[in-house]
């Protein structure tokens, strides 16, 4: 595997965290995720875009909130 693969790989394992953390489907402030996933400020916030421009999240100022397209891809099989 070479580094790039292994840096996609583990930031699919957050994405896919932060998106568990939000499949109640309430606003989070991302300091309340980031102490759940203990990860740098500028990494919480690319991978908050990201997830943002897919369209699986919804974001306002520091909140994020997962949409119906979000828990839909948590529902996918593995």
């Amino acid at each position: 595997m070479t580094i790039i693969m292994i840096v996609i790989y583990l930031d699919k394992i957050l994405m896919d965290k932060i998106l568990i953390l939000l499949q109640d489907s309430k606003w989070h402030d991302l300091e309340e995720i980031n102490k759940e996933i203990p990860i740098s400020t500028h990494q919480m916030e690319e991978i908050a875009f990201f997830l943002q421009e897919q369209s699986l999240i919804n974001k306002e100022k520091q909140s994020i909130k997962i949409t119906s397209k979000g828990l839909r891809f948590l529902d996918l099989p593995i």
